[in-house]
């Protein structure tokens, strides 16, 4: 034997039987015939007497501390304390009440503890070969999922004191059992296992939860039912049990294999998802697998492969069956497959190098949009290169390669992408309840109230619908319903949905189409443009261009319509986010409703703080009087599936009593959506973000427009609050729109790693989220300076 077997040196108890059985019947007032279990470091024996079997007799190692044995003594009493469902089986006393008592070996002389455990019906798993399937792996994940779940709240002083041999956390000190291997592929890979570990495993370990864990549920320490080898009967031999991190665990169930398996890691894939079913992983910890399961059969290999050949005299409780095997074919899958397999099988989003120190895998794109094509057709990607985004926070977004974009053209996350307390709020609500508004509800009706609290007693009744497109088209129901109208008043270009109705409001769909196409019963108002349209800069501007209201009304009563709906995004974000003249607003709504027929303000993009104030038609100008209906979609929820329609109570019961008595929409106002949008006006009030729109906002144009002391190109600096238009000329005197360098502009900036959208040719929309502060102000400046330079 070399100098280097101490540390695999089992020393497990000497004792003669006759002994043991004379201390049981004293201790214990228990006979029978005692039955030897196989153990690594203790001694353990089935006592069965003619009434059955009684008990498991367990003598600890001579080296055990009394507080070990304590500590697994306490764990079990915990775990069934917690959750007395869970199958771990307690200790009986002694006849005088003790847990646990001390006794000497007559051939060693040294002293050891024993103690009785009840006895755990049940088939072990190493013997029953029909239960190396999914089923069991799966619950086998649950239970032990459940017992780390009881064991997070339980603490013992002895709870880092458990150090052996096959503990994760002290995997360095094998490496003195390295020479004792013979050079080769097997050795060289234990070796970069080892280094790997102390690099980059063992420190990321310590950022995963850690607490008590079982970590020795192998298939020797867990029963199943007699009746159903896939149900857990068992969790026996709580030796190991140490401080340690969960992965520990799941690695430890999942390095049993079945005769023949060829995929190292399908018990694992399992086992994890029954895990994460009882006691949630998270996606640092399932990336973290691959690495903590390498480990542990390295770990493995390497104990039993250097007892093989360093001590053979003094045997080993576990033979090399699969250990080596599967260590060779996990490396050899890499941990790219193995990540990917296991976030797919947890249901977690794909792997980001943002979550993982910048560790990159190999890029997918052509094969992710040969997939996407083949699959849901030829779709419209922004940029000739498509970005393949696999994370997002706050202003920014990031791709798979990791790169971080900064966001300056996504309007639905007007938070901040994944806000933490609205994807908590949407997380929690989900876990509770998700229905619809058919059922009393506390927080439908509580957001509702909270919506409309600040808004003109008329505007106090709001239907939930899904989207702004749904919104917009229910809006425009309802006033037709109720004017008996069916002819509307849009802006030219205006979009504002997809609906069958809603195309028909939204020019942007239908007008470069021959006019034999366009819809007969809208009409469109000539755009309040004060910089580059027919009455820029003319003082009577307002009544010039309102006076087009007229001639749409005309127009649509020589074609047999009357207004039923005038609707208007007050941000203009389809019009190069144009600043219409003062009351131009109030003189169209005026001319609308003189004619029979509503207002609806699209508030779709203009609302919750983006103009710099909560409501967007108020701050451009639209006296609240004048509005009958106020849509909501897209940043309602921050993202989140959610669209409102808020109208007057007495309009509402009008329509349910007409032509609708039964309006109702599925998911529109479920309580997870309405969750998110709780939580977006916690983030309004409490980040102070309709303030913060209009300081940063302002921040922003005076960036820009010291730009364009410097770039002829840059016409027009325009906007309110988080909203700005760029608009590009290629003459400022004859304010001609520059199409072709807006183009070249938008791709020198996504070089520069900065995402942003036109509106009109020669039209830039700029549309942060609120969120956003100097250093992203700063970022975007910065790249629209060397940009423009480049155009230069």
């Amino acid at each position: 034997m070399t100098n280097h077997s101490s540390l695999a040196n089992r020393n497990p108890p000497q004792f003669e039987l006759s002994q043991i059985k004379s201390l049981v019947r004293e201790l214990y007032d228990l006979e029978g015939n005692f039955t030897a279990l196989n153990s690594e470091r203790d001694l353990a024996w089935l006592v069965r007497n003619e009434e059955g079997p009684q008990g498991v007799i367990k003598i600890s190692n001579a080296q055990e501390p009394e507080g070990i044995v304590d500590l697994q003594i306490k764990a079990v009493e915990h775990i069934l304390e917690q959750d007395p469902a869970l199958v771990v089986p307690p200790v009986i006393a002694t006849r005088q009440g003790k847990a646990y008592e001390w006794i000497t070996s007559d051939l060693s002389g040294d002293r050891h503890m024993i103690r009785l455990m009840a006895f755990m019906d049940g088939r072990v798993v190493e013997d029953t070969p029909e239960a190396y399937c999914d089923e069991y792996y799966y619950n086998i994940g649950v239970t032990m999922g459940r017992i780390n779940a009881t064991l997070q709240s339980f603490y013992h002083p002895y709870a880092g004191s458990n150090k052996h041999l096959w503990d994760l956390g002290h995997c360095l000190q094998l490496r003195e059992m390295l020479p004792g291997l013979p050079e080769g592929e097997l050795r060289d890979l234990l070796t970069s296992t080892l280094d790997k570990a102390e690099q980059h495993t063992l420190p990321a370990l310590k950022k995963t939860r850690c607490q008590l864990v079982h970590q020795d549920a192998n298939d020797a320490n867990v029963m199943v039912s007699h009746d159903d080898p896939t149900q857990i009967a068992a969790i026996l031999d709580f030796g190991d049990v140490a401080f340690n991190s969960i992965l520990a665990e799941i690695v430890t169930i999942s390095e049993t294999y079945a005769e023949g398996e060829e995929d190292p890691i399908r018990p694992l894939l399992q086992v994890a998802q029954g895990y994460d079913s009882a006691y949630p992983l998270t996606g640092q910890e399932v990336d973290l697998l691959f690495d903590v399961m390498r480990l542990r059969l390295a770990m493995a290999s390497l104990i039993i492969n250097f007892r093989k050949l360093n001590d053979p005299e003094a045997g080993t409780h576990l033979e090399d069956r699969f250990f080596t095997k599967m260590l060779f074919k996990l490396n050899e899958m890499g941990q790219e497959t193995v990540t990917r397999r296991l976030r797919d099988a947890l249901r977690f989003p794909v792997y980001s190098p943002i979550e993982n120190d910048g560790r990159q895998f190999s890029d997918h794109q052509d094969e992710l949009v040969r997939h996407r094509e083949q699959h849901l057709g030829k779709i419209w990607h922004f940029y000739d290169q498509p970005l393949n985004i696999t994370r997002a926070q706050g202003g920014w977004m990031y791709s798979a390669d990791g790169t971080a974009y900064l966001d300056a053209y996504n309007n639905v996350p007007q938070m901040g992408h994944c806000h933490p307390h609205i994807t908590k709020a949407i997380a929690r609500q989900a876990e509770a309840l998700n229905t619809n508004t058919r059922y009393m509800c506390d927080i439908v009706a509580d957001y509702a109230a909270r919506l409309t609290k600040d808004l003109p007693d008329h505007l106090n009744t709001c239907i939930f619908v899904n989207s702004g497109s749904e919104a917009n088209d229910l809006a425009v129901q309802i006033a037709q319903s109720l004017s008996g109208h069916k002819g509307g008043l849009v802006l030219d270009n205006a979009y504002h949905g997809c609906t069958e109705l809603t195309t028909k409001y939204s020019p942007e769909s239908w007008q470069h189409l021959p006019e034999a196409l366009h819809p007969t019963q809208i009409e469109r108002l000539i755009e309040p443009d004060m910089y580059n349209g027919p009455y820029a800069d003319h003082p009577e501007a307002a009544e010039l261009y309102s006076a087009d209201a007229d001639r749409a009304i005309d127009a649509l009563a020589s074609r047999g319509f009357k207004p039923a709906t005038l609707m208007l995004d007050t941000a203009m974000c389809a019009h190069g986010v144009i600043t219409p003249p003062d009351s131009y607003f109030d003189r169209v709504a005026d001319k609308t409703r003189a004619a029979g027929g509503y207002v609806i303000a699209d508030e779709v993009q203009a609302g919750l703080g983006r103009m710099g104030t909560f409501w967007g038609f108020m701050g451009a100008g639209l006296n609240p009087e004048k509005v009958d209906f106020i849509t909501m979609g897209k940043p309602v929820a921050n993202g989140h599936p959610l669209g409102v329609v808020i109208l007057s109570s007495e309009m509402m019961k009008q329509f349910i009593g007409g032509t609708h008595p039964l309006l109702f929409s599925t998911f529109g106002g479920n309580t997870v959506a309405c969750a998110a949008g709780m939580a977006v006006l916690d983030v309004i009030e409490r980040e102070q973000l309709v303030q913060k729109s209009n300081d940063v906002g302002d921040q922003l144009r005076a960036g820009l427009r010291e730009l364009a002391e410097k770039h002829s190109l840059i016409g027009d600096v325009r906007g309110r609050g988080m909203l700005v238009g760029l608009e590009l000329v290629t003459c400022r005197q004859k304010r001609t729109p520059a199409a072709e360098e807006t183009e070249q502009l938008i791709k020198e900036m996504i070089k520069r790693n900065v995402m942003i959208g036109k509106s009109l040719p020669g039209t830039l929309k700029i549309r942060p989220s609120l969120v956003w502060g100097k250093e992203e102000v700063d970022f975007f400046i910065n790249a629209m300076d060397e940009s423009l330079k480049m155009l230069g």
